[in-house]
């Protein structure tokens, strides 16, 4: 707020006004190595250099520097153990919505993450990202933002569904499928070949990365109302239009 009042509200702000900056002589330098090194490794895509300083409230502070490289990611399995077997696997980015599944087209999986600088997930990293390892001998060392802290840092509690709610994020006639419903589904399809079983889960997955980058632009938004910039100036982005995408599951 200090640095607010002297209106320095970036790094280019603080290099130019550094003497009026109420930091000791030693802080600013200090500052000023940061903010050099902050700006290197935001010109090479080095988001990890940000994720691992950053507090999980300000990691969707990012999302504009790397909006084109994430990759949305969530799987459906058979259980909930670690040795549960992949059903499904739904990739975003943001334009184009990719789908893969047992049996089919699976082992295509990791040609999504070629390009990706930054993986999106909810509870990935205790859940998605450890099967995931063992199912296709990846290391997945990307950049990753698990949105499971980023919602507790702005007081929503529970898991995705739970937070859709309290969003009000709508799923249509997808609403109440959940983790269970899932593994269902796939039974039905896997055992008694129900093709509409399968469509039902594989709608259920890719609503789930959908999901995902509209949770992370709303907690950006919210992120930058503090900025005075943007309470004068608000500029809040919007997540991609899938309403016709939620169509096509709801026919």
């Amino acid at each position: 707020m200090t640095l607010w009042q002297r209106g320095i509200f970036s790094w280019k702000e603080f290099q130019i006004l550094k003497e009026h900056v109420p930091f000791s002589r030693k802080k600013t330098e200090s500052v000023l190595k940061q903010i050099n090194e902050a700006e290197v490794a935001l010109r090479a895509g080095l988001m990890d250099w940000f994720l691992n300083r950053l507090a999980n409230g300000d990691k969707p502070r990012l999302y504009p520097h790397c909006r084109d490289a994430i990759r949305y990611m969530d799987i459906e399995t058979t259980g909930c153990t670690p040795d549960s077997e992949i059903t499904s696997i739904a990739v975003y980015n943001g334009a184009d919505l990719h789908v893969f599944v047992k049996g089919t087209n699976l082992h295509r999986f990791p040609e999504t993450l070629a390009d990706a600088r930054v993986l999106v997930t909810f509870n990935g990293g205790r859940f998605d990202l450890p099967i995931l390892r063992k199912r296709f001998g990846l290391d997945l060392a990307l950049p990753h933002i698990d949105l499971l802290g980023v919602t507790r840092a702005y007081g929503y509690s529970g898991g995705l569904k739970a937070c859709e709610k309290k969003m009000g994020i709508d799923r249509g006639s997808l609403a109440g499928a959940d983790g269970r419903e899932a593994v269902r589904l796939w039974e039905c399809f896997s055992k008694h070949g129900d093709k509409d079983a399968l469509g039902k889960l594989l709608a259920y997955n890719c609503m789930d990365v959908l999901s995902l980058e509209t949770i992370l632009i709303r907690l950006y938004n919210e992120s930058m109302r503090s900025w005075p910039h943007f309470r004068k100036h608000p500029q809040p982005v919007q997540p991609s239009p899938w309403e016709n995408i939620q169509s096509l599951f709801d026919n």
